[in-house]
């Protein structure tokens, strides 16, 4: 196996344990449908927004978008609207309990990453990002 590929395999590897759940008990946002967690992020930056504009954002299909859009909803956590200025258009917008959620995954989120990275110094976690910058500012302009 070449240094390239062994880096490729620790990066896959890395990333699947940053996404596992904590085994501390806490419940995390893990066990939860994958996206919702981030269409709840998105919605407390901007509210009222279409499920299309979600999709986009996220780069995931429109039918996963509704998927967890309707578990949100159910959970009292988004609540849709038709927009006034097209009445085709059906906006989802954040209710009081989706922002009190979203801040608690957020805060969730962060602990997990204070966790995951405490293996490394300060020096470390620099290099570390400034290596990861590096190469993802590399891949997308290569789009």
């Amino acid at each position: 196996m070449s240094i390239e590929q062994e880096l490729m395999a620790l990066m896959k590897r890395s990333h699947a344990l940053a996404r596992r759940k904590p085994q501390d008990g806490q419940s995390g946002c893990h066990g939860r449908q994958r996206g919702a967690g981030h269409i709840l992020d998105l919605l407390a930056e901007q509210s009222g927004v279409s499920q299309q504009y979600l999709a986009a954002r996220l780069d995931i299909r429109p039918q996963s978008v509704s998927e967890a859009i309707a578990l949100l909803e159910e959970r009292g956590y988004v609540r849709r609207e038709a927009s006034a200025s097209d009445r085709r258009v059906t906006l989802i917008h954040l209710t009081e309990a989706g922002r009190i959620h979203a801040a608690d995954l957020a805060q969730e989120r962060r602990a997990h990453a204070i966790r995951f990275f405490s293996v490394l110094t300060e020096e470390e976690k620099e290099t570390l990002r400034a290596l990861l910058t590096k190469l993802n500012t590399e891949r997308e302009s290569d789009r």
